[in-house]
């Protein structure tokens, strides 16, 4: 019989913040859970950007007595198997009953396991469950059947993908959400189960069930395929295999994997625990099959808002796989940074560039451009190349493209690392001076040595112009963005804690006056103290967060801090010398929840108990990020090992100990300067061979230079600017080889 009240309430993602997320560690079962509101959320198959189930929970309701939904009406408490195996045990607690469930991963079938153990207060309360598919934002809807069989299976379908729950059910409906669904069914006949609806579809579809005990043990298990057979036979198989070998096995898949070193654990606050969950979520966050593609985060932030799919983080940032991986790489596991360089050459494009963010398969998401993702790819090579790690040459293809296109496209970056505006970044500028000396040395050792030269040059140039750029010196502090290289900073320009990074990634030094006077005005207008120690915010006015009542992120919404902040900043005082990097790391390990899962933002208000918003703790946004763990890891392995990873050691010399003396300026097509300073040579980057005529004298008279070949593509000339007064003025046109440029430029020395 097909379910009325088609095709159900719009559907949405499940909540951001997530309490537990995990995989087997091999590529056999390409299956992922998460757990939110002690239930489980978003399951993801057959790769980590394919949400399949969108969430199953369990409701306790009884003839008479409303229906109780657990995820929304019962106390949770979480815990790991062991540390770092996500076989998650979470215990429910109401007035009306306790309800133990054991979430587990298979390691070889698509499928997954619920163990639970019911204790009802009342004799006459039963424990149902209800499944929902996610519904694919291109596709027309999904459906649902219930079968003949007894007990029945509840199947689900999303495009090529079914979904089959079996368990020990004595009757079962479908329905769609929020109209005919098993929770309504429970609502409108007041704690009786009445519906036995055998299908629904298309739309916005639900399965639910009674399970056949009024108390005790029971086992549920989902199975996923591309065909229903499949995933009712992978489910009915997991429940065949049980409870203990399974969990015994994904104890043994995770042991096999990596070790957490010792010398880790050993400066954690906790023995251990938050790290080694840190280190299985950012080997979880990488594909099956895609391999060395891993997402930022399993969901969307704010995921019940969210209805069109286009605001997740369950995608490839560079950014975020840099950092992800040259965690793992600082604690002796180089395989995945290694993956993920593969997977960053097979997706980069044609011109050198990456997109802002993009699917497993490599297909643009969001096609914004981030100047230092472009860098951290060549970070992300020049780190493994370090750690004498790289297993191939990425020079020829991957560095060498990507640094063309940084040099041609520099020093302005159409959008920051907080992806909502551009211009002059001292992140991003950090970011890309550091890979152009990487390209260099790469360049270098490859034998190109004029090509290498002009990556010198060109960064040279970038962090002499930093402080001209991103400081405000009438305000004492660098900027988040500044928009004008030939003035600076404007009054819109806002303080940022952006500039940490030049300390970090070795273009400054911490002891800088600069940059001295920064922290302090972070201090003053940024920093948050919370129940555990402190946080900072992104950047003054920042609105991505939620509204002052809790709400969800939107209009009027207040930035919070983050944790990654935290990160960065406790990087900065063990450069600088400080005492208090350990505190801050236990600051850091306060953020996690329950379930060792470390977020986005952290809740900088007053308690919103409604919202499940506790100062110091995850907000709504995104939990786990990727990110958040990586900058743990990090942080224990710079007080272990009394290093600091990010920072590449023939960049700190080259601009920390013996900086360049009076680097040359460098005019490109994307960035026309049209003043110099007194005393310094002017080079001129064009895309083709050309002869350069000037002149001193307003063209009463002029000499020309030629370019040379850089062998890159991009040819350069030098003007002789040096010699040139104050306030005097250099005019300049260029000829190619066919033709003239059809315009003069001036070059005005200040």
């Amino acid at each position: 019989m097909q379910a009325p009240g088609g095709p159900g309430s719009p559907p949405s993602w499940g909540p951001g913040r997530k309490q537990a997320f995990g995989s087997s560690p091999g590529i056999s079962s390409k299956v992922w859970l998460t757990l939110a509101n002690g239930n489980l959320s978003e399951v993801f198959y057959p790769s980590l950007d394919r949400p399949a189930l969108h969430e199953l929970r369990f409701l306790v309701a009884a003839p008479g007595i409303p229906p109780v939904d657990d995820a929304a009406q019962a106390d949770h408490s979480f815990r790991w198997s062991k540390p770092g195996v996500p076989a998650i045990e979470v215990f429910s607690s109401h007035a009306e009953y306790h309800l133990t469930k054991e979430f587990i991963v298979d390691t070889e079938l698509q499928a997954l396991l619920i163990a639970g153990d019911f204790n009802p207060e009342l004799p006459d309360l039963r424990l149902y469950l209800m499944a929902t598919a996610h519904l694919n934002r291109y596709g027309l809807g999904n459906d649902a059947v219930i079968t003949a069989g007894s007990p029945p299976a509840l199947i689900t379908r999303q495009g090529d993908v079914h979904i089959a729950v079996c368990g020990p059910f004595d009757r079962a409906s479908a329905g769609y959400r929020d109209s005919s669904d098993l929770f309504v069914d429970l609502h409108d006949n007041d704690g009786e189960m009445t519906a036995t609806y055998t299908e629904a579809g298309p739309g916005n579809v639900a399965v639910g069930a009674q399970l056949a005990l009024h108390a005790g043990v029971f086992q549920v298990a989902v199975g996923f395929a591309h065909s229903r057979p499949d995933a009712e036979e992978a489910a009915r198989e997991m429940l065949r295999r049980g409870a203990a070998s399974t969990r015994a096995a994904l104890e043994e898949a995770w042991r096999r994997q990596f070790e957490l070193p010792k010398r880790i654990a050993q400066v954690a606050g906790d023995g251990g625990a938050l790290a080694a969950a840190s280190v299985t979520v950012l080997k979880s966050l990488e594909d099956k099959v895609e391999r060395g593609g891993l997402v930022a985060a399993p969901g969307a932030p704010w995921g019940e808002t969210n209805r069109d799919g286009n605001h997740v983080y369950n995608l490839v940032w560079a950014r975020d796989l840099y950092h992800a991986t040259t965690a793992l790489l600082d604690i002796g596991d180089a395989e995945p940074a290694n993956r993920a360089l593969r997977h960053l050459s097979r997706v980069q494009r044609a011109d050198g560039s990456w997109p802002q963010n993009w699917y497993l398969s490599g297909k643009p998401h969001w096609n914004g451009t981030e100047l230092d993702e472009i860098a951290y790819a060549m970070i992300l090579a020049r780190r493994l190349q370090a750690a004498q790690a790289l297993d191939w040459d990425p020079y020829p293809q991957l560095v060498r493209r990507a640094a063309i296109y940084l040099v041609r496209s520099g020093p302005l970056t159409p959008l920051d690392r907080w992806e909502d505006a551009g211009g002059l970044s001292p992140s991003t500028l950090a970011a890309a001076i550091a890979a152009l000396v990487s390209a260099s040395e790469f360049a270098h050792a490859a034998g190109e040595h004029l090509a290498a030269a002009h990556f010198l040059h060109v960064a040279d140039y970038w962090a002499d112009r930093v402080e001209a750029w991103t400081y405000n010196f009438v305000k004492g502090h660098y900027v988040r963005l500044a928009g004008d290289p030939e003035e600076g900073p404007g009054p819109e320009a806002v303080l940022s804690t952006d500039f940490i990074e030049l300390v970090r990634l070795g273009v400054r030094r911490p002891d800088r006056p600069e940059i001295r006077s920064s922290i302090g005005q972070v201090d003053t207008h940024m920093l948050w103290v919370g129940p555990a120690g402190p946080a900072w915010r992104r950047y003054v006015g920042d609105t991505y967060g939620e509204l002052p009542d809790g709400s969800p992120w939107g209009p009027g919404g207040v930035g919070r801090p983050w944790p990654v902040l935290a990160g960065e900043r406790a990087q900065y005082e063990f450069l600088a010398g400080g005492d208090r990097v350990t505190g801050l790391a236990r600051t850091y390990e306060s953020f996690a929840g329950p379930g060792l899962m470390l977020p986005e933002q952290v809740w900088d208000g007053k308690p919103v108990p409604a919202r499940g918003l506790l100062p110091g703790m995850a907000t709504n946004s995104a939990s786990p990020l990727g990110w958040a763990h990586a900058e743990y890891l990090k942080l224990l392995t710079t007080i272990a090992t009394q290093r600091c990873g990010d920072l590449l050691p023939h960049v700190h010399h080259r601009y920390c100990v013996d900086p360049p003396h009076e680097p040359a300026f460098v005019w490109t097509a994307a960035h026309q300067l049209k003043t110099f300073q007194h005393g310094r040579r002017v080079k001129v980057q064009l895309l083709e061979p050309a002869t350069i005529r000037w002149s001193a004298d307003d063209w009463a008279s002029y000499k020309e230079s030629q370019t040379v070949d850089t062998t890159l593509d991009l040819h350069v000339a030098e003007l002789p600017t040096q010699i040139m007064r104050p306030g005097a003025v250099m005019a300049w046109t260029v000829h190619y080889a066919d033709r003239w440029e059809g315009r003069n430029y001036t070059l005005t020395c200040r």
